[in-house]
């Protein structure tokens, strides 16, 4: 691991951006009034070289009540955390409440440091670490070393860079093979080089010259140029510090708590299903749709809590809800998140993302509830499987490039999820295209059960045409995925495809007495009408046939081969329609054009009928129309 996040927490005045000054040689406090006041009021970075090489960038947070909010948007990212106490003060109320938020943020590795040791004596710097043990008990500190400095004189800075290098040699880097997400808290504007932004890249990579997404609001920018701790460098990867130059956005389109990433992996959304605790000392109980203030990252809410699982909330428990929130952000599945009270605001608890693209839930739902907790499990319990799943469900189906965008898993992870779904039967796959294997026998289903309501209702009737039949599976079943599923379900002589009708495989129309009467009459008068058939209507009427059932007379005798389709009004029989073909073949044997009157003139026909003729057959490419003559094409095989 090259680079890491090292973040501090603390209550105010305990010493804070001092130490970081003595660690980094660098003053976090930026800001006039920061300077004014000689406490931090937003946050400040700084990096410093750890005595095994690599490079730390340390993340100084506010201490202040009034600031939490600044607190919670640099404490996301970090890898490593120290909790400043102060030798002559001990404990105070913002570092019990620093230490809930790094509870709540899911970080685990950290250190205790008391500052300003020259202002203690002995006797009470241990009673202060006896106080600091007691506190952190029950806590991811509870284990962590007590180190102490002064950073006025210099005691124990050496000693505490080689302590944070020994606790993060053995980190495990984050993922630069997924999408690229970096959340922003800082945006400004340099003469001359445009608008800049500042976060820590959490996950993928960003090059020089990279087109990358803004979300919100959702527009494009070119990267034009990339720093990571003040270098110039073509490529940042996760988990450094990172400024990025961009092109092509103003700073007032850009806001904290934005997310840059690769353009189509990450969208805005106000409906976010979580698992949530309240803390044991949290003030009081929340009720269903309570507004709290919601911080993920670096941005913050008011979300207002649907609880999906009960009708209120004590604290110390846990539970499901659905946070409906009044500012659209980016989330992703297993971010963590913290909430604080609405009036007056203190921090109450916390929880993960379970899905960050819901639908609207209703309360006290089983099957909800029941995939939310699946959704709970830890990536290796099998949290992202049931992720993708989920996913694949509402895709209803999906290739493995569509999957990755959608669930932001990397390619590796979504392949062999999709590899072990095929092994247990889960999935199938129709070309390229993964459906799960419940969904696709649910579609089967439907479709078998559609051909023989069909076959029932229209008995006369060769199939349903290919169109129709698709029309009762879920849209976002694709036309390819659904010529696929026809192909397998022939092959398994479950279906019959012929040209553009379905049938059941073994199904075959048989007319009854009077049906076979009324085929035959139809048949005799589309044959003494030769080159001037009659109209549909006209034909049924003379047949005695009903109207009702045009569609399905018409395309058994066409199905049988007696009729031939022109148009969805026109129909020839087919002897007359071999005879219309053979007299153009002979036309064209002796000449190289044929006009519309040599054709209606050769049929011996009216002007409608040679026209409907000629067109028919420009579709199928046995002429082609050129200005006002046709020329012949495939005349030789037909």
């Amino acid at each position: 691991m090259e680079q890491l996040i090292i973040g501090t927490a603390g209550h105010v005045d305990h010493g804070k951006t001092v130490l970081i000054s003595a660690l980094t040689g660098v003053d976090t406090d930026r800001l006039q009034e920061e300077k004014k006041r000689g406490i931090s009021i937003d946050l400040g970075f700084a990096p410093f070289r750890l005595p095994g090489g690599r490079i730390a960038g340390v993340v100084d947070v506010p201490g202040h009540e009034r600031f939490i909010h600044n607190m919670l948007a640099g404490a996301a990212g970090m890898d490593l955390v120290m909790l400043v106490v102060d030798a002559s003060e001990g404990v105070m109320p913002q570092t019990r409440e620093h230490l809930d938020i790094l509870q709540l943020l899911g970080i685990r590795n950290g250190i205790v440091v008391i500052t300003k040791i020259d202002l203690a004596d002995d006797e009470w710097r241990e009673l202060v670490k006896d106080e600091i043990r007691e506190e952190l008990k029950g806590t991811f500190l509870q284990s962590a070393p007590i180190h102490s400095v002064s950073a006025i004189n210099g005691q124990g800075i050496e000693e505490l860079k080689e302590l944070i290098d020994e606790l993060t040699k053995d980190l495990e880097p984050r993922s630069a093979s997924g999408p690229l997400r970096l959340p922003i808290d800082r945006s400004f504007t340099i003469a001359g080089f445009g608008t800049v932004v500042t976060g820590t890249l959490v996950q993928g990579s960003v090059q020089v010259g990279e087109t990358v997404s803004v979300v919100p609001p959702g527009l494009e920018a070119r990267v034009r140029n990339i720093q990571v701790h003040d270098n110039d460098v073509a490529e940042a990867r996760a988990g450094s510090r990172v400024a990025l130059n961009l092109s092509g956005l103003d700073r007032d389109q850009i806001l904290r708590g934005s997310v840059i990433s690769n353009p189509g992996y990450y969208r805005q959304t106000a409906l976010i299903d979580v698992s949530l605790e309240l803390l044991p000392g949290a003030p009081r109980r929340l009720k269903n749709l309570d507004p709290v203030h919601f911080f993920l990252g670096t941005v913050r809410s008011v979300a207002r809590l649907l609880l999906l699982d009960r009708e209120q909330f004590r604290p110390g428990e846990k539970a499901l809800a659905q946070c409906r929130l009044d500012r659209p952000l980016v989330a992703e599945r297993g971010d963590p998140f913290v909430i604080r009270s609405y009036s007056p605001m203190t921090t109450i608890g916390g929880g993960l993302v379970l899905d960050p693209y819901p639908v609207r839930h209703r309360r006290f739902r089983q099957d909800v509830i029941a995939r939310l907790e699946e959704l709970k499990q830890a990536p290796t319990a099998g949290g992202d499987a049931a992720f993708l799943r989920r996913k694949l469900e509402e895709l209803i189906a999906a290739d493995s490039a569509r999957l990755i965008k959608e669930t932001r898993l990397d390619r590796e992870k979504v392949n062999s999820i999709l590899a072990d779904f095929h092994s247990r039967n889960m999935v199938h796959q129709l070309g390229s295209t993964y459906i799960l294997s419940s969904t696709l026998k649910d579609f089967e289903k439907k479709l078998l059960t559609e051909l023989e309501n069909y076959h029932q209702r229209y008995p006369l009737s060769p199939g349903i045409s290919r169109a129709r039949l698709r029309g009762y599976l879920h849209r976002a079943f694709g036309q390819h995925e659904y010529d696929a599923l026809l192909v397998q379900l022939q092959e398994q002589e479950k279906v019959a495809v012929r040209s553009d009708l379905v049938s059941l495989y073994h199904f075959r129309p048989e007319p009854s007495g009077k049906e076979k009467k009324q085929l035959d009459s139809l048949t005799e008068i589309y044959r003494s009408g030769w080159f001037k058939p009659p109209s549909l209507k006209d034909a049924l009427e003379q047949a005695g046939a009903d109207p009702g059932r045009r569609d399905e007379f018409f395309n058994y005798l066409q199905s049988s081969g007696i009729l031939v389709k022109i148009n969805e009004e026109l129909y020839f029989h087919n002897e007359a329609y071999r005879e219309a073909i053979e007299k153009m073949r002979r036309h064209f044997a002796v000449n190289k054009t044929l006009t519309l009157a040599q054709f209606r003139d050769l049929a011996a026909t009216s002007r409608k009928y040679a026209q409907a003729l000629l067109e028919h057959f420009d579709q199928q490419k046995f002429t082609r129309r050129v200005e006002d003559h046709r020329v012949a094409l495939k005349l030789d095989r037909v």
